[in-house]
């Protein structure tokens, strides 16, 4: 972001009523007026101000909430500089809300202490603690009004911007990259999966990005952006009221349907790893054919791709490897019950177990993804709770 533009200014502050305040660092205040309301009337946020020398967004909430998110410069997305990122599976996020605003809601005293730890960690930016998509879904559906103000704001705290690039986005460049390099012998570039660039949360989606001026210099619409896309992921969370979770229709139940075939008709490992495999490779749907047409490969090197080299080829890949093998331990426990949200869980667990340092996950879905990493060979790096991911830092 060009320094110029910014030299002098301190702080833009707009408010809900239009107000403009442009304060700058030799103390000198202006002031203006857009003249209208610039806020949803059920919007959470009263006052939103941009800070350029340290290239921050300040919101404060109509109910005097403070919250500061880190902007991402054009040319860095992703400036991580070494701090360990970690990812929170929902409930863990449940426990930081509490020990911030109820402690009394944790009763173990050592997980209490720990949350309390790491909450000072993330306060002090030395560790990056992204949202995801999951968290705000998972957030959104809460029914307690209070309660889900209080998740919002602590994730939205704490996370300060960062985000985990959307699992739909990561499981898709994996594919492209892998039948790239088989059949075009070249790398792509990888995105940043922990990064502060806009929209990530939501990139594997059809999401609509909000429009900015054309008629602004460059680096102001990089700006306005920027700004547009955290605030409006900041308002939606906030001010949700309680959505549920839709879950994928049939998706349960087919998992459930293909473990009991396996159940009822023994086969050897071997065997029972081939069909797992297979099923694996159908459960990607649209996903590979989609990214061979994006990669310009053939529909032949395609198939040769899923017939001969898939399953050599997936350990390699950081969450797509995971995710094969916990469905393939998954389906070989014929007694597993499948639920609606395991495919929520399964992807943004391997995600993040694929591409950050640490992550703090719900226990059965954690031993899954710990048991798949150990088969890959790649560090057990999850952990059961907060308590044990401290002992480690």
């Amino acid at each position: 972001m060009s320094a110029s533009i910014w030299s002098g200014i301190s702080a833009i502050r707009l408010g809900r009523d239009g107000s403009i305040l442009v304060s700058f660092t030799d103390g000198q205040d202006v002031h203006s007026s857009l003249g209208h309301d610039q806020f949803g009337p059920t919007s959470a946020i009263a006052s939103s101000t941009l800070l350029p020398q340290s290239w921050e967004l300040k919101l404060q909430t109509t109910r005097g909430h403070d919250i500061v998110v880190a902007l991402p410069q054009p040319t860095d997305f992703a400036p991580v500089r070494g701090r360990p990122t970690i990812y929170l599976d929902q409930n863990h996020w449940s426990t930081l809300t509490n020990t911030i605003h109820q402690p009394d809601r944790v009763e173990n005293e050592h997980e209490r202490s720990a949350s309390a730890q790491l909450i000072e960690l993330a306060k002090a930016h030395k560790v990056v603690l992204p949202m995801s998509a999951a968290h705000l879904a998972e957030t959104a559906k809460q029914v307690d009004r209070e309660q889900r103000y209080q998740r919002a704001l602590t994730i939205l705290q704490l996370s300060g911007g960062w985000q985990l690039r959307d699992p739909l986005d990561l499981r898709r460049f994996e594919l492209r990259q892998a039948l790239t390099i088989r059949y075009r012998q070249r790398c792509l570039l990888p995105p940043a999966a922990i990064t502060l660039e806009p929209g990530a949360v939501h990139s594997g989606r059809d999401s609509m990005l909000p429009r900015v001026d054309p008629g602004l210099p460059p680096h102001a619409q990089w700006a306005v952006h920027a700004i547009q896309c955290i605030s409006g992921i900041i308002d939606a969370i906030l001010d949700a009221g309680h959505v549920p979770m839709a879950p994928a229709p049939g998706w349960a139940a087919s998992l459930q349907q293909f473990a009991e075939f396996l159940r009822d008709n023994p086969t050897g490992k071997e065997m029972k790893r081939r069909r797992t495999h297979a099923k694996f490779l159908a459960d990607l749907g649209r996903e590979l054919p989609e990214e061979a047409h994006r990669a310009g490969i053939t529909p032949d090197e395609m198939s040769d791709w899923a017939l001969n080299h898939s399953e050599e080829g997936l350990p390699s890949m950081p969450t797509l490897g995971l995710f094969r093998e916990v469905l393939h331990e998954k389906l070989s426990d014929g007694q597993l019950h499948w639920a609606e949200n395991d495919l929520v869980d399964m992807m943004y667990l391997t995600a993040a177990a694929g591409y950050c340092d640490y992550v703090v996950g719900e226990r059965a879905h954690a031993a899954h993804t710990a048991n798949a990493s150990r088969r890959l060979g790649r560090a057990d790096k999850l952990y059961r709770n907060i308590r044990s991911l401290i002992e480690e830092l």
